[in-house]
């Protein structure tokens, strides 16, 4: 079939309705989407970088949920560290409390019997803060030599280093030396170092040492570490043991050389020893005429002072508290977590801050429980000051660690409150990059269509007229 002839006048009004037609298509759609780029087709250029720019947006925009996650886990840490001070504030306030209540340990005396007749043979004294432990540090080439250790039970045991043949080093020496306090049933540790033994009893009672010695009264067979040696007090009838000036002075005398914190006074015929704020003994060693000694002074085998005869309750009832409080920080540091993640339980949390992981914010846990603040309980009852005096330290050295916490912990929330607010904005700028690339103008659209429509009644008027000559011919007939 042929096509159907058309004249010029009518295809061109037709191809110029067709195209205001397409045009009004294209507007219609950039009406109703409010994109002058829809697809590729309509500008691929505008299209795949305002996608781009949307990808990374939404990448962003994912990510401030993580940084507002990371914000509330510090705000949660932040909120136990400040209750934690204020629980550690409150234990130093019990502690204060509790030393202001007169102790019975004010001052460790002991006063000996009346001296009616000369004393002799040696005696030992020794004083420590806690007469259950001692320190023995080894020097090479102290091999062969000798040291006595007492317990609080009257055992003694001379224990002598291994001979020149096997070794002069330090190490092995020490380590010689401890299986052989073990084998006293001692609790003993050797330091990092291997030179140094820490002893113990494992119930708490007293345990000293002596030097060996040469059988002269010196100590060339002993230890040349003599740091927490006892003090050996020879007295005899003629000189040193003749009264209770004597024997105070001999003590005196042995104390000098080291300054153990003893001072003996004579008090008539009695020997008044005094250490503050320090346990010591008198005792001696298993020979017949030593141990009368001892008794002569007043001590049937050994006399331990600060035993105690009464017990301060009211410190009893403060050391509870205190211990109570520690409790109450521990339970505080355990509920601190959010969403699984404790910081004061030691988790760490990583805050990402770009899509590609590059920029993040590492947050370091810390241990806020009162072992990780290093704050012991309470020791026997407080009935000594001194370990009340060590608890106030361990608090105030703890107030001030959660003071750095909390300075840390406010830093990284300031980090991240900041990183969150930029990474807003940014997203803001992205989709607005995004927007400028692909939006039309609602106004532009507008007016666009409205020439349009009036193009596409003009067209249709003209192509009826353009008609009109092939109508003509319709008169023919």
């Amino acid at each position: 079939m042929a096509d159907i002839s058309l004249t010029a006048s009518m295809r061109s009004n037709l191809l110029s309705l067709q195209n205001t037609q397409s045009l009004m298509d294209m507007t219609q759609e950039r009406l109703s989407t409010g994109k002058k780029v829809n697809s590729a087709i309509d500008n691929p250029s505008s299209y795949y970088t305002a996608q781009s720019l949307n990808n990374r947006a939404d990448d962003l925009n994912a990510l401030l949920d993580s940084m507002g996650q990371g914000i509330q886990t510090i705000k949660a840490a932040n909120e136990g560290i400040e209750t934690i001070t204020a629980f550690v504030q409150q234990a130093k306030a019990v502690a204060n409390s509790a030393r202001d209540v007169a102790s019975i340990y004010d001052q460790y005396a002991i006063t000996t019997n009346e001296i009616d007749a000369p004393v002799d043979g040696t005696v030992i004294v020794d004083t420590r803060a806690d007469l259950s432990t001692f320190t023995l540090e080894f020097a090479a080439s102290e091999n062969e030599k000798t040291f006595t250790v007492y317990m609080e039970d009257g055992t003694q045991e001379t224990i002598e280093t291994i001979d020149a043949g096997t070794s002069t080093e330090a190490t092995v020496i020490a380590a010689d030396v401890l299986t052989k306090l073990q084998g006293m049933g001692l609790n003993a540790e050797l330091d990092e170092a291997g030179t140094k033994i820490t002893v113990s009893t494992t119930d708490g009672t007293a345990v000293s040492w002596t030097n060996g010695t040469d059988g002269t009264g010196t100590a060339a067979n002993g230890l040349k570490t003599q740091t927490s040696a006892a003090l050996l007090v020879d007295l005899d009838p003629a000189n040193t043991g003749k009264n209770s000036a004597t024997v105070a002075a001999a003590i005196n005398a042995a104390n000098d050389g080291r300054d153990i914190g003893i001072e003996a006074k004579a008090d008539g015929k009695r020997v008044a020893i005094t250490a503050p704020d320090a346990e010591f003994r008198i005792f001696a060693d298993n020979t017949p005429a030593n141990q009368a000694a001892l008794e002569a002074l007043g001590g049937a085998k050994d006399k331990k002072a600060g035993d105690a005869t009464e017990i301060k309750q009211e410190r009893v009832n403060y050391a509870a508290q205190f211990d109570e409080i520690l409790s109450q920080i521990d339970n505080v540091a355990k509920d601190s977590g959010y969403k699984g993640i404790n910081l004061l339980q030691e988790n760490d949390l990583t805050v990402i801050f770009n899509e590609d992981r590059s920029s993040k914010l590492e947050v370091k846990g810390v241990d806020a429980s009162s072992e990780g603040l290093s704050i012991a309980a309470s020791r026997n009852g407080w009935q000594r000051d001194t370990d009340i005096e060590v608890a106030i330290s361990q608090v105030e050295a703890a107030i001030n660690e959660l003071r750095t916490m909390a300075s840390e912990f406010g830093n990284n929330y300031s980090i991240v409150q900041t990183r969150e607010d930029f990474t807003d904005n940014l997203i803001n700028v992205l989709t607005e990059g995004a927007d400028n690339l692909t939006l039309a103008d609602m106004n532009e659209e507008s007016a666009n269509m409205l020439a349009l429509q009036t193009r596409q009644q003009l067209a249709i008027n003209s192509l009826s007229l353009a008609s009109q000559a092939s109508q003509a011919v319709l008169q023919l007939f």
